[in-house]
Parts: C-alpha cells; structure tokens; sequence
C-alpha cells in the first residue's frame, strides 16, 4: 500500500543553524527505477508567495532513517521536471 505524503513537513537546518521547514508535495517512486525521489517546497503562510519547488533522491541511512541527496542525471530532472508541471497544473 502506497502512503501519502502530501501535506508532510520537513525540517532542514543550514550551516548558521537557521530553520527551514518544507511542505512535501510528493514522494515519487517511478516503476522502471528502484530509486526515490520527493518534491517538496517550503511552507509558508502566505498563499500568494512564490515558492520554489525543489526534488532531491531520497536514500537511507546507517541508521535506517532516510536523507536527501542532489540529483545527479539530466535523465532524472527531466523525469521530475514532468512531476513538476503536473503539480503545478493542479
């Protein structure tokens, strides 16, 4: 059974400490690759800001938890790229 992240938030900290909390939008996890991805963006209060929607892949960790990595190939922004507009057409 699929879980439903939409809504989800996150809690990013850069290296000052500062606190950024992203909205999930998506956990993509496509059938021709063992691999996963989210689409998130940060969550503000504001409906009318512009908000940037970022992807990243998703991996585990040592300690069974996940983190999230760049994504490295042409081939999977573009298949992101299409999660995107979708979206954004919603």
């Amino acid at each position: 059974m699929a879980q439903d992240f939409h809504g989800v938030t996150f809690v990013e900290y850069d290296e000052d400490g500062t606190e950024t909390v992203y909205r999930i939008l998506s956990r993509v996890e496509p059938t021709n690759s063992e691999k996963t991805y989210l689409v998130f963006c940060e969550d503000v209060e504001d409906e009318n800001a512009e908000v940037q929607i970022e992807a990243a892949e998703v991996l585990p960790t040592d300690d069974g938890a996940e983190a999230l990595y760049e994504i490295e190939t042409e081939e999977e922004w573009d298949m992101l790229e299409e999660v995107i507009q979708t979206i954004m057409s919603m």
